[in-house]
């Protein structure tokens, strides 16, 4: 396919809302092997919650910066907080799984490593996302 085309096929799926393959490369792992998070919290912080809503926003930095969204959902009334989602950055050994959450009183969104959380939702993210690697292996 030359560049012509190329670009008038990414021209085409922008106006129709269709997407393009992600050319977003996974996140460098820093010195303990972890991947970097810096690059999804920048992006989660560029998105616009209040007109694309929590999961759109959520989706989107998640997938600039080359993770998965492993869940998003309600929380009930007596909550602190509105929506939580678990994502995951990296993959393997290296991977690390977090939870964004959206509290009730604020319009920022708080980002924070599973293992270092409190949020009662934080101990089944683990389970969550070996479960999905088993699934994926099955399909």
């Amino acid at each position: 396919m030359d560049t012509s085309m190329a670009t008038a096929a990414e021209e085409t799926a922008v106006e129709t809302g269709a997407e393009t393959p992600s050319s977003t490369p996974a996140p460098e792992p820093s010195a303990d092997g972890k991947p970097d998070t810096m690059e999804f919290e920048l992006a989660l912080q560029l998105q616009d919650v209040q007109s694309e809503g929590f999961e759109a926003a959520v989706a989107a930095a998640v997938d600039s910066a080359g993770g998965a969204l492993l869940f998003d959902m309600p929380m009930p009334v007596e909550t602190d907080c509105r929506r939580v989602a678990a994502v995951a950055i990296g993959s393997g050994d290296n991977r690390l799984l977090m939870l964004v959450t959206q509290p009730k009183d604020e319009e920022t969104l708080r980002v924070e490593a599973i293992e270092k959380s409190s949020h009662p939702v934080a101990g089944i993210v683990a389970a969550y996302a070996g479960l999905m690697d088993r699934l994926a292996v099955a399909a």
